[in-house]
């Protein structure tokens, strides 16, 4: 967080998946936020609300970026793709 701070990217800290859905809400109602970027922990809080936002919003991106310490899930990536093209 600091470090996108120092960026100039305004971060938030979000503990509980009701803070993840307010927030998520807020930004998705601002018309100037083009790129929403998610930790792994905040995805797997509210992760069916992200993957529908994720298919119906064509005007705002999210992204998942790596805790610290890394990717918890190695096969995200692969999981995201086989799920967004409709297989299991």
């Amino acid at each position: 967080m600091t470090a996108m701070n120092l960026g100039g990217i305004e971060s938030i800290k979000i503990r509980t998946a009701e803070e993840a859905e307010s927030c998520l809400s807020k930004l998705l109602d601002d018309m100037t936020v083009a790129l929403i970027m998610i930790t792994e922990n905040v995805h797997n809080l509210i992760k069916p609300t992200i993957m529908k936002t994720k298919l119906a919003r064509k005007d705002t991106l999210i992204i998942l970026i790596p805790e610290p310490e890394g990717l918890k899930d190695k096969d995200y990536i692969m999981k995201y793709i086989k799920n967004s093209i409709g297989k299991s």
